[in-house]
């Protein structure tokens, strides 16, 4: 009897100890799916952080330029609420939206004369940001984006325009949208409301506003 009763509380141990180490495991599994949801959501939130601010970064430069649409160091000479008689006030070049594309001049030198590296311009090609460079040609476009690290997805240019005491005053609504490569997951969209710093003649709205 006592042999027995020594095998049968041996017996009740062993079960103790595998429903333990069961236990146990499948405490184990529960902490590490969380553990690893927890740096899934952590890395997600890191992609998403550097992404807005890619395209944050991206936003806030065109805007600085496009503030500065049609500048030039004379315009008190050259223009008026019923003329505009300037290099940056005569063509398509100067200031023109068409889908995701925008172009503008302006007088980076201050010398009242349009030269070649005066024309700038934004579009996206292939989910990449391009710049334009120069008046002349194609307009000589270059990448301000990698698609390998960001992929530009959608460029928006809404223009609205207002009469201001005999002249036009322009603002742009800019709307840029990215994702990581690949990943449609998370996108992420932006919006910057610009305001054109020099007004034009009420005579140039059908050009520019129309």
């Amino acid at each position: 009897m006592t042999n027995c009763t020594g095998h049968h509380e041996r017996g009740e141990t062993l079960v103790g100890l595998l429903v333990g180490l069961a236990v146990g495991l499948m405490v184990l599994a529960a902490g590490a799916q969380m553990l690893t949801q927890h740096l899934r959501s952590h890395r997600q939130n890191l992609q998403d952080s550097h992404l807005q601010h890619d395209l944050r970064s991206a936003l806030d430069w065109m805007a600085r330029e496009l503030r500065q649409a049609q500048y030039t160091a004379n315009a008190w000479q050259t223009r008026s609420p019923s003329a505009c008689d300037d290099p940056f006030c005569d063509g398509m070049e100067d200031f023109s939206i068409e889908d995701d594309w925008i172009d503008f001049s302006l007088d980076r030198n201050h010398n009242g004369l349009q030269e070649d590296n005066e024309c700038m311009g934004f579009r996206l090609s292939d989910k990449v940001l391009m710049a334009r460079r120069t008046c002349s040609g194609s307009g000589n476009w270059v990448a301000l984006s990698d698609s390998a690290s960001l992929e530009l997805t959608a460029l928006r240019w809404q223009l609205s325009c207002e009469l201001r005491q005999g002249w036009l005053h322009r603002t742009v609504r800019i709307s840029l949208s990215g994702q990581w490569p690949g990943d449609a997951s998370h996108p992420i969209d932006l919006v910057h409301t610009v305001h054109l710093r020099n007004d034009l003649p009420a005579s140039a709205q059908a050009l520019y506003c129309p």
